[in-house]
């Protein structure tokens, strides 16, 4: 996915013209689904911050910079109303002073989910943001590092540099662990 590729669909979105909306949601959902569920760790609440994101990413279109990162800002909208969400569950919680929790509407997850829902939570927290996201766009994703440079509008060797420590913080950590 490469960002002129984003930014055509853009140009379209600004004209009213949304027949290619599905086809942009595609290319792009996956990226920020898995931001979304590394915050909140619910599928369901993830899917439905997921449909907020793009609500909110298109009532901001007419602003949208043409030098912008498409899927930068989508992340960055993603992990807003995701924090948004979190805030208003603990103030919830604070409030009944018990944890609000529907287990009937969860959706089931399977070991494969659950583990890359561990796995991405670990590296949430040993990795910093820009480590984060370039292991995400290059794991998840499976963007090459040149996509990665253009989409993020980074150099290429802060990319590399970036996922070189992040690879390296991941190991020490994760071999480091007892099960």
């Amino acid at each position: 996915m490469e960002q002129e590729d984003l930014r055509s669909f853009i140009k379209e979105f600004k004209k009213g013209d949304y027949s290619n909306f599905n086809t942009f949601y595609e290319l792009t959902k996956k990226s920020v689904f898995y931001n979304i569920l590394s915050f909140v760790k619910s599928y369901e609440i993830s899917e439905e911050i997921l449909q907020n994101t793009f609500v909110k990413f298109l009532s901001t279109i007419k602003d949208l910079k043409y030098h912008s990162s498409i899927l930068g800002l989508l992340i960055t909208i993603s992990k807003n109303l995701s924090l948004d969400y979190l805030k208003k569950i603990k103030d919830e919680e604070i409030e009944d002073n018990t944890l609000i929790k529907d287990e009937s509407n969860e959706k089931e997850i399977s070991n494969d989910n659950l583990d890359s829902m561990l796995l991405l939570d670990k590296l949430k927290k040993i990795l910093k943001e820009k480590e984060y996201e370039v292991i995400l766009f290059h794991i998840y994703d499976e963007l090459t590092f040149e996509e990665i440079a253009k989409l993020t509008s980074s150099p290429l060797g802060t990319i590399l540099y970036r996922y070189n420590v992040a690879i390296k913080k991941a190991k020490e950590v994760l071999t480091n662990e007892t099960y």
